[in-house]
């Protein structure tokens, strides 16, 4: 991310002027809110492959342009010039010697790839998040820089641990077509310069090549989730044809019948496979996405995933923590212990560290102290399928309804809350004090999600006798699975 502020900085963000110091805080200083209100950030690319940024202000005025390229030796450079030159280089120089330590993992048109969840750098969308700094500057809140969308509820796969079973119901109609296009355009607006489309099953809904189509890639990359069963030559061709820069194939397991046996569809795995090959072989970048249990880590299964996908030539794996939501949402014992937080984040140290050119994604952590902490509400939004604006896809609390009202109007709402409104530095769906106050108290008869108003906190700890805690929990056997993707 270009000009983000550090991993683990210490310190929540606070309302009013989040994420300032250094060179941004004197730039801020110098030019005044009123000013900074007014800037323009665009970015191109050249010919060659250089990325030219300028930042104006009134009348066209130019303060500050930097030019962004990849060298021969697959390093990336920076030139700075301009009236804030000097509040800038040092911080250039920073953001350099961090993106340059970065392992590739693959090149996609002649541009480094660190991760899928990103777009290649040097690009237009890569370097967006300086534009979405300065709009956070100007107005003192944050602004996503990732939306997740589900465009369906409908599936192939009836997974057991499906995080997405108690969002569907009947009673309510999926956005259509022109509805999604309206919420990219307001996403993109807000800053977004990673597009997830997700389900369901995002694959079972005929206009999803279109809605890949539809996204502005000079503005934000665009990836999928998905069971990947759906993967079938045509499909793959569509998506290529329509812009598709990566995908997660969902995988529970390294045994074939295993993950069979657990997406409740014989065949499931190899047609995942399958379909993954088809992807890299017409130029999408390939991930698998899975998840981390006491049982996967205790015997090695999660490792011996690694492995295949290594064998498979995926270009990322993503470990998610074991996190209560969807069926589970009440079985907050399924989450990891520190023993196994401690062994995942070793296992994905060792294959970031190694030569190998895959890399590996672990929740435990990005979502820790020394990562990014939690993302939701931060640098990212959920959208059911329905239109519900959550913070994360396992948080089950709504704050509004993009088809009722503007994107940004539920963004701002949402980042407003006392709770949300600071940044804080673990994921909060596992965190003791976020459940009791807002997943204690949602029954097991409710459908979800939930509005914000309908629960007690509001970002200050309640008495324990304030909080209603609904009585039993529904046990599944799982065979070391849980609620997740």
């Amino acid at each position: 991310m270009f000009f983000e502020p550090a991993a683990g900085a210490a310190g929540d963000v606070q309302p009013g002027r989040p994420g300032l110091g250094g060179a941004m805080g004197d730039f801020a200083n110098r030019i005044g809110e009123t000013m900074l209100r007014r800037l323009r950030v665009e970015t191109t690319e050249d010919g060659q492959g250089v990325c030219h940024t300028k930042v104006t202000g009134p009348l066209g005025m130019r303060l500050l342009s930097i030019r962004t390229w990849r060298t021969p030796e697959k390093t990336i450079a920076c030139e700075v010039s301009g009236p804030f030159k000097s509040q800038f280089a040092d911080k250039v120089e920073a953001f350099l010697a961090v993106v340059n330590r970065l392992k590739i993992i693959a090149e996609k048109d002649g541009k480094n790839v660190y991760n899928l969840y990103n777009p290649p750098m040097p690009s237009p969308a890569a370097l967006r998040p300086f534009e979405r700094k300065l709009r956070t500057m100007a107005e003192g809140i944050v602004f996503p820089g990732t939306s997740t969308i589900s465009v369906t509820p409908r599936c192939p796969c009836r997974c057991v641990h499906c995080s997405a079973d108690r969002f569907v119901t009947e009673d309510r109609q999926e956005l259509s077509t022109d509805e999604l296009k309206r919420v990219i355009d307001q996403a993109l607006d807000l800053g977004v310069s990673t597009m997830i489309f997700t389900g369901g099953e995002p694959m079972v809904r005929e206009d999803l090549c279109d809605l890949v189509a539809y996204t502005d890639k000079s503005r934000a990359g665009v990836m999928i989730f998905t069971s990947g069963v759906l993967l079938s030559e045509r499909n793959v061709r569509r998506l290529a044809e329509a812009g598709l820069g990566s995908l997660n194939v969902s995988i529970d397991s390294d045994d074939p019948a295993e993950h069979d046996r657990l997406r409740r569809m014989p065949g499931a795995f190899e047609k995942a496979m399958a379909g993954a090959r088809r992807a890299r072989e017409a130029g999408i970048l390939t991930g698998i996405s899975t998840y981390a249990t006491h049982e996967t880590v205790a015997s090695g299964r999660l490792e011996r995933l690694l492995g295949m996908a290594k064998g498979e030539g995926f270009q990322e794996v993503t470990i998610f923590d074991c996190v209560p939501t969807g069926k589970f949402l009440g079985r907050a014992d399924l989450r990891l212990g520190r023993k196994d937080i401690k062994r995942v984040r070793g296992i994905a140290d060792g294959w970031n560290e190694s030569a190998w050119p895959m890399g590996v994604v672990a929740q435990s952590k990005a979502n820790a102290y020394d990562g990014g902490g939690c993302f939701g509400a931060f640098s990212q939004f959920y959208m059911s399928c329905y239109g519900d604006i959550n913070p994360c896809d396992f948080n089950p609390v709504t704050f509004g309804n993009a088809r009722e009202e503007p994107l940004e109007a539920v963004w701002r709402r949402m980042v407003s809350h006392p709770e949300y409104a600071s940044h804080r530095h673990c994921c909060r769906m596992q965190s003791e004090r976020y459940r009791r106050l807002y997943i204690a108290p949602i029954t097991e008869a409710e459908r979800l999600p939930v509005p914000i108003e309908r629960l007690p906190g509001n970002g200050t700890l309640l008495a324990a006798d304030t909080v209603n805690v609904p009585a039993g929990t529904v046990t599944v056997e799982l065979g070391g699975a849980e609620a997740g993707r």
